[in-house]
């Protein structure tokens, strides 16, 4: 099967070949193989693991919808940094700057909280897809 990814800035990945898709759903992590039914779901934030000949390619997601239609996959997201694209100094930075501020917050702050917590989980996600950095090997 074949993936492509965009964003708002273009084409993160195109036609890709891989054997597996890993990809945060809103209701948790879910796998896409080859046959998979035709579906439309909508995307969290978290890392998405692309698998194939090449081994395995990590990036850092951040909302969106992915559809499955044949043998064909096509993320769309609001943003979508391949391991080796995130500076991880730059995010663990961001990770601590976030857990101070709602440090000083309480859920009971409604969209603020929640924007806190979407910034916690894309920085938290950011530093683990740079960890996965030895791993992408594709050429």
């Amino acid at each position: 099967m074949t993936i492509e990814v965009v964003t708002q800035d273009g084409a993160k990945v195109k036609d890709l070949a891989v054997d597996e898709v890993t990809l945060p759903g809103v209701l948790g992590e879910l796998s896409i193989l080859p046959g998979h039914k035709p579906m439309i779901i909508a995307l969290g934030i978290g890392p998405m693991v692309l698998r194939g000949p090449f081994g395995e390619r990590w990036f850092s997601l951040s909302g969106g919808f992915v559809e499955v239609l044949g043998d064909q996959v096509r993320v769309l997201s609001e943003t979508c940094e391949a391991a080796e694209e995130v500076d991880g100094d730059r995010a663990k930075a961001h990770l601590e700057e976030v857990t101070t501020r709602m440090a000083s917050m309480h859920p009971g702050m409604g969209e603020a909280w929640k924007a806190a917590e979407a910034s916690l989980k894309k920085a938290e996600t950011r530093l683990r897809v740079a960890a996965t950095r030895s791993a992408s090997t594709l050429h």
